[in-house]
């Protein structure tokens, strides 16, 4: 198999420089749903910093991947705000109890402290371990996410998209007081010196309209943006799950520096609508191909990933559409990562790009 020439991290800082490097930036969207890997529950994960370090130290070095981050989850900060959360033995975190039950309610939420409120204490050492222990091999960043997402597990998806169109105000008011909380941990985590990105799935066109987009998510996911551009001195990339396209445009214009898209979506046409501003990163569908399909399914992924989007203008990062699923065999993200050595190399092979063998 194809041998890497350069280190991740250096990979990286000439990537972000925008100088030559060896092959495709490849990063597999991973995090909770791997700690079979280290052979701990998921409910032990999500209470202990040093569980959730030693994670991402041992994927980095079983799979040399070129960036490594550890996220709230959908519901870390809304937990940290009253939300009441489940955490399965062996399975992801989901939404018990929403915090706000009632739109009255909303007036009383009151905006979190990172250092002392829900699971966020034990994010922000977690993050520190596993700086400290990869910073120099790998970039290390922080994902959260987006202020609309973090809003839905505040309240409940459902009572949020009937609030916006009963009480839009309140909705306002609510959207304020995430938005601020998301800034408080923003700040804890710059701290730390890391980069930090989004996941906003619920600001999906799948769930909701590009002009309730507008509305109600858009400007607050400015003032995170804003605020991630004013503590890090870098901007933010974002993974928006679904359909997204209707938004490109909206998204871009805050300022991102990275758009991560759906399996859904197609990397040429994101290419050819937002490769001109921004990095273009996906989309290997990680359940049909990357927990399902087999070696072939996944190289023939991998290609027309690569294909697509290598010579988009502001670059390429190849990444699975969404999160690898839980139980994925470690095997599987293993060949993605080989297949990206194989079809990513610098300077591209075009004849490899498009023959048949894998």
């Amino acid at each position: 198999m194809n041998k890497d020439q350069m280190t991740p991290r250096e990979r990286m800082d000439a990537f972000s420089r925008g100088e030559e490097i060896d092959r495709v930036i490849c990063v597999p969207d991973m995090g909770v749903t791997m700690v079979h890997f280290t052979g701990v529950k998921a409910s032990d994960y999500y209470h202990s910093a040093e569980l959730m370090a030693d994670l991402e130290i041992a994927l980095f070095k079983r799979l040399r991947h070129d960036s490594v981050s550890i996220s709230t989850s959908l519901r870390g900060v809304a937990e940290a705000m009253g939300s009441k959360v489940k955490f399965p033995d062996y399975n992801i975190s989901h939404l018990l109890e929403p915090a706000v039950k009632s739109i009255d309610e909303i007036e009383s939420l009151k905006v979190v402290d990172p250092l002392k409120d829900g699971k966020l204490p034990i994010l922000i050492k977690a993050l520190r371990l596993t700086r400290d222990a990869l910073i120099k091999d790998v970039d290390v960043g922080a994902a959260m996410s987006g202020p609309f997402s973090v809003a839905a597990s505040v309240v409940g998806t459902e009572n949020l998209l009937k609030w916006m169109v009963k009480y839009p105000e309140k909705v306002h008011t609510l959207m304020e007081i995430v938005a601020e909380s998301n800034n408080r941990y923003i700040e804890e985590v710059a701290k730390l010196g890391l980069s930090i990105g989004f996941a906003d799935p619920v600001s999906s066109n799948s769930l909701i309209s590009p002009k309730q987009f507008r509305e109600f998510s858009l400007p607050y996911l400015q003032k995170n943006v804003n605020k991630i551009k004013e503590k890090t001195g870098s901007a933010p990339g974002i993974h928006i799950c679904g359909k997204s396209k209707a938004i490109w445009e909206d998204v871009v214009n805050t300022g991102i520096s990275n758009f991560s898209i759906d399996n859904i979506e197609d990397l040429e046409e994101a290419k050819e609508i937002m490769g001109d501003r921004v990095i273009i990163t996906g989309n290997v569908p990680p359940v049909d191909v990357v927990y399902k399909g087999s070696k072939e399914d996944i190289f023939e992924s991998v290609k027309t990933c690569i294909r697509k989007g290598h010579d988009s203008k502001k670059g390429f990062i190849l990444s699975t559409g969404c999160q690898i699923p839980m139980n994925t065999p470690i095997e599987k993200v293993e060949m993605f990562m080989d297949a990206g050595r194989k079809y990513g190399r610098y300077p591209i092979n075009e004849e490899l790009l498009y023959g048949e063998e894998i």
